[in-house]
């Protein structure tokens, strides 16, 4: 695997320039060290967004132990799954019982400068090593990962409910072909599975999974519905008015014994409201994030006008889970006395 971006290690300094020497510009705060062996200029690892580090941490382990196979959200990240921000791990599938569960993180900076601190605050997580008793490789973006569904089950057991919702919502947004349950590979990777509760939860998530989730953030709102036990919403309804089509909401909640009647009596609608729908040029298409939000407004007061109340939220009340359920059960849904799914 070739060296991940400018990481380097001291022979390849010492190749390319033979008076440089990585020990002196880590000492002084100049580069961070990824790992051992593997260091990073320090101002460009603190240009990079989360998700890049996280991608170059996975690329700089692969790249100083090639034999590496990972696995769980790992494998998944590293395939373009959407996760929820990044994997609290870096997995790493082994086939000895040995030396399991998280290992301390080798990553360092050096210096109490600014931007040592903000490095230092930035550091990608640690390393956890998951039993595997056998494993096919497979080649994704130049690392060696687990199979798909494998990796999938494994994080539907381990991972918080929120974040198995999510890649399984994933999996099933780039092919929705069949329900994640009529899947072959997905069945047999369950059905390895050495626990009972194991195999229950994993079905019980794979059943949960919609394509119309369109991004982490959805999922997440979604989970949280499920947790308190809120009535499941409908993904993705299509509305328009007498000026003609007015698109698709994220969740429309349907009248019924677990809402309260609204005025007009029409449906409820929820929009997650995540910041790269006004400033991320790729959602965008390069317009104004003035423009975008007045848009958004009109869309929204057309939406009032034909009597559907509509529910704004961002990822600050989904982080706060008690806000956001106050949030839902102010606009008048109604959870039931257990939650649909306490996990």
């Amino acid at each position: 695997m070739s060296a991940p971006g400018q990481a380097s290690d001291t022979a390849i300094l010492d190749l390319l320039a033979r008076d440089s020497d990585p020990r002196r510009a880590f000492a002084v705060g100049d580069l961070v060290r990824v790992r051992r062996g593997c260091y990073y200029p320090t101002d460009a690892w603190l240009a990079l967004t989360d998700g890049e580090r996280f991608q170059l941490a996975v690329a700089a382990h692969a790249w100083t132990h090639p034999d590496t196979v990972f696995c769980g959200e790992t494998a998944l990240f590293l395939r373009g799954l959407p996760v929820v921000k990044v994997p609290p791990t870096i997995d790493v599938a082994t086939p000895s019982t040995t030396r399991l569960g998280v290992r301390p993180p080798s990553f360092a900076v050096r210096g109490t400068a600014e931007r040592s601190v903000r490095a230092l605050g930035s550091a990608p997580p640690p390393l956890r090593r998951h039993f595997h008793a056998t494993v096919t490789p497979q080649e994704v973006r130049g690392c060696l990962a687990v199979p798909l569904a494998e990796a999938l089950v494994e994080t539907m057991v381990h991972a918080k409910f929120a974040r198995a919702l999510t890649v399984a919502d994933g999996v099933l947004r780039l092919d929705a072909a069949a329900p994640l349950l009529d899947r072959e590979p997905v069945l047999e990777a369950i059905a390895a599975l050495r626990y009972a509760t194991h195999r229950r939860r994993c079905e019980a998530i794979a059943s949960l999974a919609r394509a119309g989730a369109e991004s982490p953030g959805e999922s997440v709102s979604r989970a949280l519905m499920l947790r308190f036990g809120f009535p499941e919403p409908v993904l993705q309804c299509e509305y328009a008015d007498g000026q003609g089509r007015l698109g698709r909401t994220d969740f429309t909640w349907r009248s019924g014994p677990q809402a309260t009647p609204t005025p007009s009596g029409k449906e409820r609608v929820g929009e997650f409201d995540g910041w790269g729908k006004y400033f991320d040029s790729g959602l965008t298409g390069g317009e104004d994030p003035v423009a975008v939000v007045k848009r958004e407004k009109r869309r929204e007061n057309r939406l009032l006008a034909l009597g559907h109340p509509v529910l704004r939220w961002t990822w600050a009340e989904l982080e706060q889970p008690a806000r956001f359920r106050s949030m839902l059960l102010s606009a008048g849904l109604q959870a039931s006395r257990s939650a649909a799914f306490a996990l």
